[in-house]
Formats: C-alpha cells, sequence, structure tokens
C-alpha cells in the first residue's frame, strides 16, 4: 500500500505536468488552439460465451440433465456460436474485439486454453482482442460431462488466467493494477479503455481500495492527456431489476463517482445474461446479454466525431452452418431453436407456479404464453410487443398479483413494458 501511495503521487504529478505543458503551449501562439476532432472507430462487445470445450462432454444423458437444469443456455451448440460469432468479427474489422468475462462454462482450463487458440486466430485475422475474467472464470470446482457421472477437471486460478490469455490485453496494457486483473488499454490515439476485474480471491464481486485508487490514477491521466475514457466490467455497476447481492458491485457508489468526476459515458458489462441499459447521473452502463443463450446477441460499439452508438446484433448461426455444409436441422433454423430453449423453460416454470396458485383452462394457458414472450423479451432487451399481447394491462396484472415467484419477477419488470435496451446514442455534452 504505501508502495502504491508513492506512484499514485507521481501519477498525479505527472497529470499536473502534463496540463501544464498544454497550458503553456497554448500561450503566445495568437489564437486558441482548434480541440483535435475525435477520430471514428468501432467495437464489438460480448459476454458470457459460457464455451465448454468439446472434449469436456459427450452430449450424453449427464450433460442433458445438466443443461435442463440450467436457464437456458445452448451449451450444446456452444462451439458452433462461437466459431460462427468469431467469424463475423473478423469480416467486420472492427478495431478491437472486447469479452467481459465468463469466457468457459465454469472455470474449466481445457475450456479456456481451447477458446485461447480461437481467439488467437481472430488476433492473427488483424483484430485486437481485449478479454476480462468473470464470476465463472476462475476458483471454480468444475467438471467434465461424460458417461453417467462427472469428473472433477482442472480450473484456473488469476495466474493461469492471465497465462492463458496473456496476448489478449494484458501483454499490450498501458498499464496494470497490482491487486487485480485489472487493466488499461489504448483502444485508439485518444480513447483509453480500463478494463475492470472485480472476481479477485478476497474481493469477489467488489474492487478494491487499492484497484480504485488506481482507476482514479488512470482517469487523472486520460484526462490531463486529453482522452476519452470508457470502461469495462463483467460485474454491474446499477441494480437491473431484481439482480441485486452477487451482481451490483460492492464499490458501485464509489466507482460511479469516480466515472461521474472524471466524465466517462459508458461502461460495459454482462453477467445478468440480460440486454438491458440503466442510466444514473453521468454514466450509462449497458449489459450486453449473454453470446450464448436466447438471441445469441453482441454488442457492436460505434464512434463518430463526439457521437457514441451501440447496438445489437445476433450470431448467423444458421448462415455460418450453411456456408459450412452442416445439416444439422437446429443449426439451420437455429435463432427458432435457440429462442425455444429458453421459451420451453419458462413455459414449465410458469404453467407450474400457475397450476400450484390455482390457475388452468384458459387463464393458465394466456397467462403462460404471456410469460414467454414477457421473459423473451427480457432478457433480449426489446420488449416494444409486449403491450399488443396486453393492451389492457390484464394478464400483467393478473401475474403480479398471483403470489407466486414469476408474479414478483414479472412485478420487477413493469416499467419495461414497451422499451428497447438494444440500442443507444449519446453525444458529447458542450462544455
Amino acid at each position: 500500500m504505501k508502495r502504491h501511495g508513492k506512484n499514485r503521487a507521481a501519477t498525479l504529478l505527472l497529470c499536473a505536468l502534463l496540463a501544464l505543458a498544454g497550458l503553456l503551449a497554448g500561450c503566445g501562439a495568437g489564437e486558441e488552439a482548434a480541440e483535435p476532432a475525435a477520430a471514428s472507430w468501432r467495437l464489438i462487445v460480448a459476454t458470457d460465451l459460457h464455451y465448454l470445450a468439446p472434449s469436456l462432454t459427450d452430449h450424453g444423458e449427464l450433460f442433458w440433465q445438466v443443461m435442463e437444469a440450467g436457464d437456458g443456455k445452448v451449451t450444446e451448440f456452444c462451439e458452433e456460436i462461437t466459431d460462427a460469432f468469431l467469424a463475423e468479427v473478423e469480416a467486420a474489422r472492427p478495431d478491437a474485439l472486447i469479452l467481459t468475462g465468463d469466457l468457459s462454462f465454469n472455470g474449466e482450463k481445457e475450456s479456456h486454453l481451447a477458446l485461447a487458440e480461437k481467439l488467437a486466430a481472430v488476433e492473427e485475422a488483424g483484430v485486437p482482442v481485449l478479454v476480462l475474467p468473470g464470476n465463472h472464470d476462475l476458483y471454480r470446482r468444475c467438471y467434465s460431462f461424460m458417461g453417467e457421472e462427472g469428473k472433477r477437471t482442472e480450473t484456473v486460478d488469476a495466474e493461469g488466467f492471465e497465462e492463458i490469455y496473456r496476448d489478449f490485453g494484458f501483454a499490450e496494457a498501458i498499464s496494470r493494477d497490482s491487486d487485480s486483473l485489472s487493466y488499461a488499454a489504448q483502444l485508439t490515439e485518444d480513447i483509453r479503455l480500463l478494463m475492470l476485474d472485480a472476481n479477485t480471491f478476497h474481493d469477489f464481486c467488489s474492487l478494491s481500495e487499492v484497484t480504485l485508487d488506481w482507476i482514479e490514477d488512470q482517469l487523472a491521466l486520460a484526462e490531463a492527456e486529453g482522452q476519452r475514457v470508457l470502461a469495462a466490467c463483467h460485474q454491474n455497476l446499477y441494480q437491473h431489476s431484481m439482480f441485486g447481492s452477487g451482481y451490483v458491485l460492492g464499490c458501485s457508489e464509489k466507482l460511479q463517482a469516480l466515472l461521474e468526476r472524471h466524465r466517462v459515458p459508458l461502461l460495459l458489462s454482462g453477467h445478468l445474461h440480460i440486454q438491458h441499459r440503466m442510466s444514473e447521473g453521468g454514466v450509462t452502463e449497458i449489459a450486453t446479454s449473454a453470446l450464448t443463450m436466447g438471441a445469441c446477441q453482441y454488442g457492436v460499439l460505434e464512434a463518430e466525431g463526439d457521437a457514441l452508438r451501440y447496438e445489437t446484433r445476433a450470431v448467423d448461426v444458421a448462415a455460418w452452418a450453411g456456408e459450412q455444409g452442416l445439416e444439422d436441422e437446429r443449426l439451420l433454423d437455429f435463432a427458432a431453436y435457440a429462442m425455444g430453449r429458453m421459451e420451453r423453460r419458462t413455459r414449465a416454470q410458469a404453467e407450474r407456479q400457475l397450476a400450484a396458485a390455482g390457475f388452468s383452462g384458459e387463464t393458465l394457458s394466456r397467462l403462460t404464453e404471456y410469460a414467454c414472450a414477457l421473459n423473451n423479451g427480457y432478457f433480449s432487451g426489446n420488449l416494444t410487443k409486449l403491450p399488443e399481447l396486453d393492451p389492457d394491462g390484464e394478464l400483467q396484472r393478473i401475474w403480479e398479483e398471483s403470489n407466486t415467484f414469476f408474479g414478483g419477477y414479472f412485478a420487477s419488470l413493469s416499467k419495461e413494458l414497451g422499451r428497447d435496451h438494444t440500442r443507444w446514442e449519446w453525444v458529447k455534452p458542450a462544455p
């Protein structure tokens, strides 16, 4: 800590000197120097791949027991989804690909190694890759899914994660935090990205004071150099609907204050598996939905001058499968298959809860259809069609009064009805 304090003091002194140098450079110029025009750039961001190496499963009975008990991830096709996605990244040639954690299914070293090999091909194609760990990537009890019983398989710690993914952000970092895997990356000449790791062994779902001090130093330095800063983290800055404990960073208020003070407009996150956007103060958080679930989406963030634009795109697995000559009907109609997996789980839970609450017949059927549409819309980030399905709000009201888990869950989403979280635009405010 003492050494860190000295480094911080040196950083702040450098910031002051840089600011003074800029001021002196403008003196005697005869007129005020014009601020350079912001450059155009494009990033692709994805999260929660939950990639499982093919060598760890036989797709047998045990595998399907685990999948059917899950949240609807299409893990049986994670290989195809990942390959199709990375092919789209290579074709789009963004300035960088950002992966904000939960890269592996549950921390398997074998999955990390297999995914890193795929990412190396993306970098060889000319697209820099920047990664962060998520809560499913480190220090896990993980298993293979072979035969009737799962077998323990090797996981990784922070050092092992960095070793595997060294070439995807860590080696090129312009600054490293001493207390986590957080780092700063220079995206363009005037854009700096803070990749924030909240998955340390001693501080799960939070950032330590040491890391917060490092963040403050980086923000001050970037400001002195006239750089715009964006941030990324696996866990969340804000509470999105019901997702509180275990999702929201323990230091969220401190981090938000730092980002606002230094006019950081955007933090990219994941963890929730939903597509959602929130703005408080001057900072917007966009949680991109899980790549291997539901709509199988990723985000595209573009800048044009002082404007930022974000929108989601679904991985076109069907087109990729056709190009590969694959004949699996599930792949060739993949969008319907993936959403159907999620809908089937929602339907089973809704019917069970409604029956236990005394509903039956046509009422149960209508409430179930509404539940499927609401849950699918929430996870994909687009609830604009919900008012059409329930124009007078009757189904929403019945669910909220049903005294079921889904009733409370859907009540927390009442303000989301009619909203679209798949797009966002921002223009730098006037000074």
